[in-house]
């Protein structure tokens, strides 16, 4: 064993001792399980299996403070890298601040607290390693050696949508981290600004002012495609901090992102042979892209619930989001097949215009009520959008009632 890192030696797969948890995938939601097994059980012993050399990719999780239920808070909190005590919002003319603490965490400061989980004997984490069979209780390696444990996760990815057949839209974003040889006028975040060319869907600038000079600026849409090209956006970024006085600046770290938002499909826990969480296992906010929230609902579930009995806690975790999963389904096919792309503004206009932080809290939380989904969308509708149409998009959603139900075969990892 190397004890600085963590790593597990190359070794025959029968030396490696059975253990309590396999988290396949070293994103975020394997790194959240991670944490919160280590904070609740600290004597279960994990596996975690990342096919790069490192941990969390490339990715800036932007997320509200009220995101972190209570239940979470002793181990989550440290995942805030960056605060701020509000933010806002510049849409269809219309700004607003919005008074909700606004957090983010970089995956370098992410992997800085999950990597040192490892020193611990019973802990491990796998880097540079592919997966070749998930089963329940087994994961083969590429290599041969096989993992026994009490319950498996897979915490991998998305699968990328098939374009042709996927009902549904893409929040699609290029980021630029800027850094400035003057201070950027804003402290806080502003997490949109539609002042820009409206093309290829409701589209808008991202500011993350991460320091006084080193800000985040992203071009992001929402799209009926997942296509993006980096130029363009560099081109609207620059249009962007040029109409701000800004000229004299450089490029220190890039990053980009396609995230489904479906308009039917899975839900949360379901349609899978198999535990998985995160987007691969469709816990994420259809409505909004992200998983952040849900994925620390995930972890805490995992974490407080015997091995043994995951598949039972996470339908009933499932059964929880159901109807909400449900509706953010009929949010997306209200955003992508029945208004228009040039009165998209609309809807996110009204969003910030009828709800209160609290209900603002909720929605992105994936905790909102029957009484925040009604005040989301009664009252005049996106210009264009007939009542008719409107009824009629919500009765076609399909059953939300979700099962798990883990096969006992093993699964051949796609390649």
């Amino acid at each position: 064993m190397n004890p600085k890192n963590g790593l597990l030696e190359q070794r025959p797969y029968d030396e490696v001792p059975r253990v309590d948890y396999v988290l396949v995938g070293g994103g975020l939601q394997s790194g959240l399980m991670a944490l919160a097994i280590s904070h609740h059980q600290p004597q279960a012993s994990w596996i975690l299996i990342e096919q790069q050399e490192k941990l969390a990719g490339n990715h800036t999780w932007s997320f509200h403070a009220t995101d972190i239920p209570e239940s979470c808070s002793a181990w989550a909190e440290p995942l805030a890298e960056y605060r701020w005590p509000r933010y806002e919002i510049r849409v269809g003319g219309r700004v607003r601040t919005v008074e909700i603490p606004y957090r983010t965490c970089s995956s370098e400061h992410f992997a800085k607290l999950v990597m040192p989980l490892a020193q611990q004997a019973h802990r491990r984490i796998l880097t540079n390693t592919t997966v070749d069979e998930i089963a329940p209780t087994r994961v083969t390696l590429s290599d041969g050696r096989r993992i026994d444990a009490t319950a498996v996760i897979d915490n991998r990815g998305p699968v990328p949508p098939n374009v042709r057949n996927f009902a549904g839209g893409f929040q699609k974003f290029w980021g630029f981290e800027l850094e400035f040889n003057a201070d950027w006028p804003h402290a806080n975040p502003i997490i949109m600004d539609d002042q820009i060319d409206q093309q290829d869907g409701f589209r808008f600038i991202y500011t993350l002012p991460m320091e006084r000079r080193r800000v985040l600026v992203e071009d992001t849409r929402f799209s009926n495609t997942p296509s993006i090209d980096r130029e363009e956006c560099l081109e609207r970024v620059r249009a962007y901090v040029n109409s701000r006085g800004y000229h004299d600046y450089r490029i220190v770290r890039e990053e980009q992102g396609v995230l489904p938002m479906p308009t039917g499909g899975s839900f949360p826990g379901s349609g899978l042979p198999r535990l998985a969480g995160g987007y691969r296992g469709g816990w994420f906010h259809a409505a909004t892209g992200y998983s952040f929230s849900m994925a620390l609902q995930v972890a805490d579930c995992v974490a407080t619930n015997p091995a043994e009995r995951l598949p039972q806690a996470l339908q009933e975790l499932s059964h929880e989001h159901a109807w909400r999963a449900r509706f953010a389904r009929f949010l997306n096919r209200l955003l992508f097949e029945l208004v228009k792309p040039k009165t998209r503004y609309q809807i996110f206009r009204r969003f910030y215009r009828v709800l209160d932080e609290p209900a603002i809290a909720r929605f992105y939380g994936h905790r909102f009520t029957p009484l925040d989904a009604f005040r989301m969308v009664v009252g005049i509708p996106p210009m264009g959008l007939r009542p008719f149409q409107f009824l009629r998009s919500y009765t076609r959603l399909p059953s939300a009632r979700a099962v798990i139900q883990p096969s006992t075969q093993p699964h051949k990892v796609p390649g």
